[in-house]
Parts: structure tokens; C-alpha cells; sequence
């Protein structure tokens, strides 16, 4: 009697194992249809997305180069599409246009309300929308009180994408901004902000010749006197001679080096002068940018002051004069050929390195 109940029991449990088994194969055949029906409607989604992006790219392009107004037939067909692709023309088109294409893609931008969303969201809470925002209205090429103020956003990343909205810009007051962030401490935004300066030439220089004058960025010196003297040499500029002048007598060795440097790009017989009298700096990182200016500047009358610099007991000053001295052109190669015979072993040596190198090489090493 008890074995029949057991085995009715065994019975039972087997039966509920079976429909278990059979329900969870029914459901996991379920999810892998689901599986197959979504990856499949995934994917006619975004072929036609493709595809009405294409046609959309099409139209657009035509629309751009046209002349006249804008057709209402295609403002109407792109204000069809959804925001997101909307908003993917206007960036993918607007990184290259100039113009009256540009112009034409502004007035696009306009119509489908992208330029009034971009501008709101450039005074998002959250990062990420102020960054879309900035990107949006810098491929619109469009100006507004709120892009300005994301020159200072607390976020980096923002901060550098208007950065680069600010290299188009030539007013006071974007120039201002830019020369205010050389101080920036992000390292990128340091380098978008040269970058920028450096685009904006003439009134860059004016600017820039302004802080170098200015008694707390002088007293303050480090990174902001550094990169403001970085820019300064690639804007070489007339209007920066005075301040860098200045600043040849800096207490700080690194900012009279730069500053030295500065003055071989810029030019002048009083820069030529300082930079002569700055080989003797107690300083080896001044005398080394300066024996490089002096081979800049093309100034003959260094090739003495130069032609002592060869016994330095710096091997970079030593390397910078005789690199010097060659390209001085004819008269600074006498000189090195006369040092060849120096009873100093180091200014023989340094003359004879400089001299073999081919000019290639030469070019090269000394570019």
C-alpha cells in the first residue's frame, strides 16, 4: 500500500516537472521570436532612417547652393523629419559652409526652430545639453548672450567647444574672454584657447600686448605669462614688442627665455640688441633661446657673442650658438670652421658636429 502512494507521488512530481519544462520552452521560444521580430524592426527602422536622411541630405545640398529664397517645399519636407536628424544635417553641413551657403543653412536653422532650441539649451541645468547647444549654434555660425557666457561653463568640455565657436570671432569682448582663459585649468582648454588666439591675429596681438602691460599679470607670472608668450611668438605682431621687451627682465628665468624667444620672431634692431645682451643671463635656459633668436633674426653682429657661447657650459647653449652661427649663412660657417682648431675641446667638437650635419638634417634640427 505505501509503495503505491510513493510511486503515485513520483508520478505527480513528474508531471508537474513536465509541464514546467514544457512552459519554460514555450516561453523561452517566445522571447526569441520577440528577439527576432525587434532586431528585425530595429533594423528597418534605421534603413529607413538611412534612407530618408539620404533624401533629406540631398535636398538640403541642392537647397544650399541655390540662389533665391529658401523653397517652402523643402523647408516643409525637412521640418517633416524628426528633431534628431534635423539637427544631424545642420552639424554635418555646417562644419564646411561659408558664405551665403551658410547664411542660406542659418535661415534653415531658423525655420525648424533649431537655433531657438539650441539657445535654450544653452541654459540647461545638465552639461551634456549646454555642450549640444554650443555645437548646434556653432554650426549655425549663431551669436546669443548665452553661447558667450559658456566661455567660463564650469565644464571643461563646454568650455572647449565654445572656445573653438570663439576662434570665428573678432569683437573686444570674445577676445577678452579668450586672453582671460590662457589661465584655464584644464590643459585642453589652454590649447584651444592659443589655438583660437593665434586664428583671430591682429586683434589677438592687441589684446594680448594689453595683459602683458597689466602689473598683477606681471607680478603673477607661471602658466598664464608662459602661454601668453607662446601666442605672442605665433602672432608675431609689432604691437607686442614693447611688453615682451619688458619682460626680458622678468625675475623668473623661464619668462625671460620666452621672452627672449618672442623677440627673435618679432624683429627689430632694438630686439636684435636684447637678445644679444640676454646670451650673457646667468641663466642656461635664457642664453639657449637666446643663441636661437640670434640665428632667427639673421643678426650678423651676434656671430661674436655667439662664437663665445660655444664653450658654454651648457650643452644646449652650445648647441643652440652653433646651430646659430650656420645659419647665419657665410659668416657665421667661418666662425665654426675657425672653432674647429679651438684648444677647447667642447667648442672643436660642437663646430665640428654642427658643420658635417647635411642640410637636410640641418633644416630639420634646426627648425
Amino acid at each position: 500500500m505505501s509503495s503505491g502512494l510513493l510511486t503515485g507521488a513520483l508520478d505527480d512530481r513528474l508531471v508537474v516537472w513536465g509541464r514546467w519544462l514544457l512552459a519554460s520552452q514555450a516561453l523561452l521560444f517566445a522571447l526569441l521570436l520577440g528577439a527576432v521580430i525587434l532586431a528585425a524592426l530595429v533594423r528597418w527602422v534605421q534603413r529607413v532612417r538611412v534612407r530618408r536622411l539620404t533624401v533629406a541630405q540631398d535636398l538640403l545640398a541642392r537647397e544650399l547652393t541655390g540662389t533665391g529664397p529658401v523653397s517652402r517645399v523643402v523647408l516643409a519636407q525637412l521640418s517633416a523629419l524628426p528633431s534628431e536628424l534635423q539637427e544631424r544635417l545642420v552639424l554635418e553641413f555646417g562644419r564646411t559652409l561659408r558664405g551665403a551657403a551658410l547664411e542660406r543653412l542659418r535661415s534653415v536653422g531658423r525655420h525648424l526652430g533649431i537655433a531657438a532650441r539650441a539657445t535654450r539649451a544653452c541654459d540647461s541645468r545638465w552639461w551634456w545639453r549646454r555642450l549640444h547647444g554650443v555645437r548646434m549654434l556653432g554650426a549655425l555660425d549663431q551669436d546669443c548672450p548665452a553661447l558667450r557666457r559658456l566661455l567660463a561653463d564650469p565644464h571643461p568640455t563646454v568650455r572647449v567647444e565654445a572656445l573653438h565657436w570663439a576662434a570665428g570671432r573678432a569683437d573686444a569682448q570674445v577676445v577678452s574672454a579668450l586672453v582671460e582663459r590662457l589661465v584655464d585649468p584644464e590643459r585642453l582648454c589652454r590649447f584651444t584657447v592659443r589655438d583660437s588666439l593665434l586664428h583671430l591675429g591682429q586683434p589677438a596681438a592687441t589684446a594680448l600686448a594689453a595683459l602683458l602691460e597689466r602689473d598683477d599679470v606681471v607680478e603673477q607670472a607661471g602658466p598664464l605669462l608662459e602661454d601668453a608668450l607662446v601666442v605672442a611668438r605665433g602672432l608675431a605682431q609689432p604691437i607686442l614688442l614693447e611688453p615682451v621687451l619688458a619682460l626680458t627682465r622678468h625675475p623668473e628665468a623661464e619668462v625671460r627665455a620666452r621672452a627672449v624667444h618672442v623677440l627673435g620672431a618679432i624683429g627689430s634692431e632694438r630686439a636684435a640688441a636684447v637678445v644679444v645682451q640676454a646670451l650673457g643671463d646667468a641663466e642656461a635656459i635664457v642664453r639657449q633661446f637666446a643663441a636661437r633668436a640670434v640665428g632667427e633674426l639673421g643678426h650678423w653682429d651676434g656671430a661674436l657673442a655667439l662664437a663665445a657661447q660655444l664653450g658654454d657650459t651648457s650643452f644646449p647653449v652650445r648647441r643652440e650658438a652653433a646651430l646659430a652661427l650656420r645659419r647665419l649663412g657665410s659668416v657665421g660657417v667661418l666662425v665654426l670652421r675657425r672653432a674647429r682648431t679651438d684648444a677647447n675641446p667642447f667648442v672643436a667638437d660642437m663646430a665640428c658636429q654642427v658643420l658635417d650635419l647635411p642640410d637636410s638634417v640641418f633644416h630639420r634640427v634646426a627648425a
